[in-house]
């Protein structure tokens, strides 16, 4: 029973998608066989009306997909088609005589007294033709809606580009406005941390030093922007162990560890990655166990960039900026380097928290080449 309904279902989906094919032809179909009885005062049978109008159509849906097959290669259409032309007549003419000749041998379609003769042959090549030029314009007419469609569909995928565009000029233009109403001139930053780091070196010198690692951060976040958007591995590097020691100085001892081979110090990354680590490190996990130190993994293997923190959750979960840094490095490797980076956060069966960043080397080299070209291009046209 299903199948049954299944079928119907196909059968009137069928219908519903050739629903112009079928009327078409059944007006034409009407039209000519009324006109041509009444031109000639008698009408053919019902069985002979089917078989040959079978044989036109067919030969219509054939031409057709010929001339698709065809058009896939323009250089080969210029012979292809009038051999395809020539065959295509040939068998027409050929079939249709046999099958005629058989009719009349062997059933009563075909009215009595009618011999096929050279005549016939004349017909038969003038109704070929005449399908053949009605599927060659249907051809044409079909490709010229379906390339109508195609360049409207373009245009319109063109238009939601410049909206997308001109929405995310506007967003950006809104964040440099938003940037600009926030930023600090850190000339006077910079300013005030020396003024403040000599008024209590004499009585303080571990306080004065938090001033000189904290004032050191702050000129490496604020020198990024001019770094043509990416650091030397080295830079941040030191500036995550100054992070280390601020938290010292303030908090007390830490166990975390940052290590990293040598030949990724030279490596051009963008900014704030390693930092941002450490500090969700610092908010969200346990530094206080040795026996359970924290740790960063910097380096190099098989032509790829791994950076690799592994550390003991928090006993208490912090809910300042959670998640939100992470997502940040993840949306910032992604728009970087693409399918060139991939970012993967776990817990291991130690119950550490593990984050791994794996950056091929030909996106590292792609995504820094492609920034400075922009770079040399901007500074020519000012």
């Amino acid at each position: 029973m299903d199948r049954f309904k299944w079928n119907i279902t196909s059968i009137k989906n069928w219908l519903f998608l050739y629903r112009i094919h079928l009327i078409a032809w059944t007006v034409f179909i009407f039209w000519e066989s009324i006109l041509t009885g009444l031109i000639f005062g008698a009408f053919g049978k019902l069985g002979n009306y089917v078989i040959h109008y079978i044989v036109n159509i067919s030969l219509f849906y054939i031409h057709v997909w010929l001339m698709e097959r065809v058009i896939i290669f323009p250089r080969q259409a210029v012979w292809k088609i009038p051999l395809y032309v020539v065959l295509e007549l040939a068998i027409y003419c050929y079939g249709v005589w046999a099958m005629d000749m058989w009719l009349i041998k062997h059933t009563d379609l075909i009215p009595q007294g009618f011999i096929p003769t050279i005549t016939r042959i004349y017909r038969l090549l003038w109704r070929s033709s005449f399908f053949l030029l009605f599927a060659t314009g249907y051809f044409f007419l079909k490709r010229y809606f379906s390339e109508k469609a195609e360049k409207e569909r373009i245009e319109r995928q063109r238009f939601q580009m410049l909206i997308d565009k001109e929405r995310m000029d506007k967003e950006l233009v809104m964040a440099k406005n938003a940037f600009l109403k926030a930023q600090i001139n850190p000339h006077l930053l910079f300013n005030t941390f020396e003024f403040i780091h000599q008024k209590i070196r004499q009585h303080s010198p571990e306080d004065a030093q938090v001033m000189v690692y904290l004032s050191d951060m702050m000129r490496f976040a604020a020198a990024t922007e001019h770094n043509e958007g990416y650091v030397k591995l080295s830079d941040e590097i030191t500036q995550c162990q100054n992070l280390i020691k601020l938290h010292q100085l303030t908090q007390g001892q830490v166990f975390i560890e940052v290590a990293f081979s040598p030949d990724v110090l030279e490596t051009r990354l963008i900014p704030l990655v390693l930092l941002t680590l450490l500090e969700n490190m610092f908010k969200h996990g346990h530094l206080f166990d040795q026996d359970n130190k924290a740790t960063i993994d910097v380096y190099m293997v098989d032509g790829i960039l791994r950076i690799e923190s592994r550390n003991l959750p928090g006993l208490v979960k912090s809910n300042i900026g959670f998640g939100s840094g992470l997502d940040n490095i993840r949306t910032r490797l992604d728009y970087t380097y693409g399918n060139g980076a991939e970012m993967n956060a776990f817990m291991d069966e130690d119950g550490f928290y593990c984050l791994s960043i794996a950056i091929r080397e030909e996106a590292l080299a792609t995504a820094s080449g492609s920034q400075h070209q922009d770079m040399v291009v901007n500074q020519q046209v000012q």
